[in-house]
């Protein structure tokens, strides 16, 4: 059997067998390599440049270490390909100017297509047994992004332990569940998840990329169709907005960035304050804008059962402080 390597620099060599070299070779998977992981956050942090295609090749590894199902690494391998250009950021944006579009359903769409070639069917991926281990609360997604996110955007919070994680879960019912003796460990993944969204996924200036980037996909909405633009990579999607003469896209390129001026904790006191200033500064140089609560139910149980928000005190925790980072913000054009 041929095994390809891939060399890594959190995760060391990744092994990938012979039945899956046809689906990285795929178009649709190489495209991934001009997918940024964490969209625009490298005009905060230089070194966040990483990739969907690093990224699937690191959930497959992981993946790989917690089973030997074929089905279940080809979903992990594959769990991304749907993305659009800038990743959940292009989601967003369509989703704030009115257009529906899913990754993990254009994810299904592309599977005949990518899977040509392999041995492997979209009904063997898309109903693999162990799927829970790739999208679960402990899910190895989640182990790569975080791990993956936190080395390159040179946000420490610890090494997570993932190797120790995935020996220590299993798939029951469909369920995923934790062994207790790693319950520390998964604390310490959702606690770096938790400084991660202030520190790199809601940073202030990150939030005001995000706002501006949602105006600029308006202006291209004028010339391209939504599928256009989930069509596109990264490169496509600047040529595009360049094309087109995006203003917005401009200011973010020579990062002519929107200042934030004001925090909120309710939409109308923010509305008010939008308003005002611009009556003073005109609609066009004004952002209302919202951080996210990013709270999600664990979903995760232990071994016996329970759910670890009703074993884990810090866990349970974690929500009430997410929710208290909620807020509505005013950025404007000193430029």
């Amino acid at each position: 059997m041929a095994i390809k390597y891939f060399r890594d620099p959190i995760l060391g060599e990744i092994a990938v067998p012979d039945e899956f070299l046809p689906i990285i070779a795929h178009p649709s998977f190489q495209r991934l390599r001009r997918i940024a992981q964490l969209s625009l956050a490298s005009y905060v942090y230089p070194s966040a440049t990483h990739t969907r295609f690093a990224h699937s090749l690191g959930v497959f590894h992981i993946t790989s270490q917690a089973t030997d199902d074929l089905a279940t690494r080809a979903y992990a391998l594959v769990h991304d390909v749907g993305h659009g250009p800038f990743s959940h950021l292009t989601e967003y944006a369509l989703a704030r100017n009115g257009h529906h579009f899913d990754h993990d359903e254009r994810m299904r769409d592309l599977l005949p297509s990518l899977l040509q070639d392999s041995v492997f069917t979209p009904h063997e991926i898309l109903s693999a047994p162990l799927a829970p281990l790739v999208h679960g609360g402990v899910g190895t997604d989640r182990l790569d992004y975080l791990t993956r996110d936190s080395y390159f955007a040179g946000v420490r919070v610890g090494e997570i332990a993932w190797d120790r994680i995935v020996r220590n879960v299993s798939v029951v019912d469909g369920s995923l569940l934790v062994r207790y003796k790693v319950l520390p460990n998964v604390e310490h993944l959702f606690v770096s998840r938790f400084i991660l969204g202030d520190a790199v996924y809601f940073h202030k200036t990150v939030l005001v990329l995000d706002e501006m980037f949602v105006r600029a996909v308006a202006e291209l909405l004028d010339h391209y169709s939504p599928k256009e633009i989930v069509a596109m990579d990264d490169p496509a999607m600047i040529s595009a907005f360049r094309a087109v003469g995006s203003r917005w896209w401009a200011m973010i390129e020579t990062r002519k960035l929107f200042h934030v001026v004001g925090r909120y904790s309710d939409e109308d006191s923010a509305r008010k304050a939008c308003e005002q200033l611009a009556s003073q500064h005109g609609d066009q140089n004004v952002i209302l804008g919202e951080r996210l609560s990013w709270y999600k139910p664990p979903e995760v149980r232990m071994e016996d059962g329970r759910d670890i928000v009703d074993v884990s005190p810090l866990v349970a925790s974690l929500r009430r402080a997410e929710d208290a980072r909620h807020f509505y913000f005013v950025a404007i054009n000193r430029s």
